[in-house]
């Protein structure tokens, strides 16, 4: 009889701090001063995943100014992408 159980798999944590689930909407400024609305799923001390609203293709640079919605402003790395989300990191 097979088992249902599956084998344990243990995942290494990388990240130097918590991350916290949010529902921060917020727009990455692009290029040109384009702003793509974007909503920040998770956050931590040295960056957050953003996923992106829409169904176009969004386009960054390297470095970019994430905006929220109270208009605090923080630049931003991009460190990996995967559809419509992201992750970045804060730049100091």
């Amino acid at each position: 009889m097979p088992s249902l159980v599956r084998p344990r798999i243990d995942i290494v944590e990388r990240r130097e701090s918590d991350r916290t689930p949010t529902a921060l909407m917020a727009f990455a400024l692009g290029r040109d001063s384009a702003r793509h609305p974007c909503c920040i799923r998770n956050v931590s001390d040295t960056g957050a995943m953003l996923e992106f609203l829409g169904t176009e293709v969004v386009t960054l640079p390297s470095k970019f100014d994430l905006v929220l919605a109270n208009d605090a402003r923080f630049t931003a790395k991009l460190v990996w992408r995967e559809g419509r989300r992201a992750g970045v990191l804060f730049c100091l």
